[in-house]
């Protein structure tokens, strides 16, 4: 994810979109695969790393142990032409480089990904599709091969206004949520103009745009007027967001159930709003207010699994 002045966010999760920048700039790219884990990590099988031969990188492959030396041997693979397998940690060349408490990783430096493949994923990924691709592993023999699995990044709507809006959205960004604004508060907009933000500007809360939310989408409103999230909600609890919550007291959410329920809205709908939004309450500032709403999104995607590990593997084969 690029940072608001361009530069690309190094400790990213999402590297293919890096890796593909360079490559359409004439560069080449060193695609780095957690393949192998031995004892603990504190990052998954499938985590990546994309290197560039100028030595510009994203991703992360540890908790710092290992960036440096990952980027030096990045850097040999491309200049050499060939993919390598290389152990981190007990067992071994590089004795100077140790993981905590003995633990061993093994890495895959692929120099060979074409930048086609690169763009096909990256067009399904923000299409908010899955997407596969195969990472050359020392176990594959014939017509077996390992598929590396992309989930669509985590996504996060916020209609409202205010300070703990801009908060919010700010908070989410750098927990890699893809972040939109829907705001009719030009005040509120022009706080996050120079994010890297998607805004929307609404002129009427009669005719709000549809929103469209998949399982990986939490949406959160923020609005003082409420007339506008009563016009809004319908339409947030027809898509499948995992998390739809709303800010405001509980007298003000007892007020908003029942004017949901004399608008038809059932309420098994009703019921799937979390209000007022929070895993803690009385908040008094913005910024407590956003993370009080974002410790809550996550806390229910982990319970309920809604964010499937935007890393994995899997091996497959072909029929004899």
């Amino acid at each position: 994810m690029k940072n608001a002045d361009g530069s690309w966010e190094a400790f990213d999760d999402y590297v293919l979109d890096f890796a593909l920048e360079r490559m359409q700039i004439g560069e080449r790219v060193a695609l780095v695969t957690l393949v192998k884990i031995e004892g603990s990590s504190p990052r998954p099988i499938g985590a990546q790393m994309a290197v560039s031969e100028t030595g510009a990188w994203v991703g992360y492959l540890s908790g710092g142990c290992i960036e440096r030396a990952v980027v030096a041997e990045a850097i040999e693979a491309i200049a050499e032409g060939k993919n390598r397998t290389v152990r981190y940690g007990r067992g071994s060349k590089y004795i100077d480089i140790q993981l905590p408490c003995g633990s061993a990783i093994e890495l895959v430096f692929d120099v060979e990904t074409k930048e086609s493949d690169l763009a096909a994923i990256d067009g399904r990924l923000k299409k908010r599709l899955p997407a596969v691709m195969k990472v050359p592993t020392p176990d594959d023999v014939g017509n077996e091969w390992t598929l590396r699995q992309y989930q669509p990044r985590k996504k996060l709507i916020i209609a409202g206004v205010g300070p703990a809006t801009v908060q919010l959205a700010r908070m989410a960004t750098i927990d890699g949520f893809d972040v939109a604004v829907w705001s009719y508060d030009e005040a509120t907009l022009q706080r996050l103009a120079s994010h890297i933000i998607k805004t929307v500007a609404l002129t009427g809360s009669k005719h709000p745009p549809r929103m469209e939310a998949d399982a990986r989408t939490a949406i959160v409103f923020m609005f003082h007027d409420h007339e506008w999230e009563l016009e809004m909600m319908p339409s947030a609890l027809g898509t499948s967001a995992f998390y739809i919550g709303a800010m405001g007291s509980r007298a003000t959410h007892r007020l908003r159930v029942r004017q949901l329920a004399e608008r038809g809205i059932s309420e098994a709908q009703i019921n799937r709003i979390h209000g007022p939004a929070g895993l803690f309450a009385g908040s008094k500032s913005a910024a407590d207010i956003a993370l009080s709403i974002l410790a809550e999104i996550m806390q229910l995607a982990q319970t309920q699994g809604a964010f499937k590990p935007s890393a994995g593997m899997s091996r497959h084969a072909t029929a004899a």
